[in-house]
């Protein structure tokens, strides 16, 4: 057998027939990776995830719909399009 560490760590590969296998030690597949590795066997690291688009960091960092519709009825849409502009402007289009 060979295994392969996921990079969320609450789960492993078994690389034979791709299962996953949580990292519950009441799980048999488990017990039977922990005695692998006991044995002095060593998994596959985990694949680097791949880093964020642009999109994704501009959703991290945008204002909840609530509090955007908050800015603009409070603020106006001036207000409001200077908030997102900051947000679009520090991460580009790729």
């Amino acid at each position: 057998m060979t295994y392969k560490l996921n990079h969320n760590s609450t789960s492993i590969t078994r690389l034979e027939d791709g299962a996953s296998i949580p990292a519950d030690p009441a799980n048999s597949d488990y017990a039977e990776y922990l005695e692998w590795v006991e044995e002095g066997n060593t998994p596959e690291a985990a694949d680097v995830p791949p880093a964020p688009t642009y999109q994704e960091k501009r959703v991290a960092e945008y204002p909840s719909i609530g509090d955007q519709l908050d800015d603009i009825y409070h603020n106006g849409l001036t207000k409001w399009k200077a908030t997102i502009k900051v947000i679009k402007d520090k991460y580009p289009k790729e």
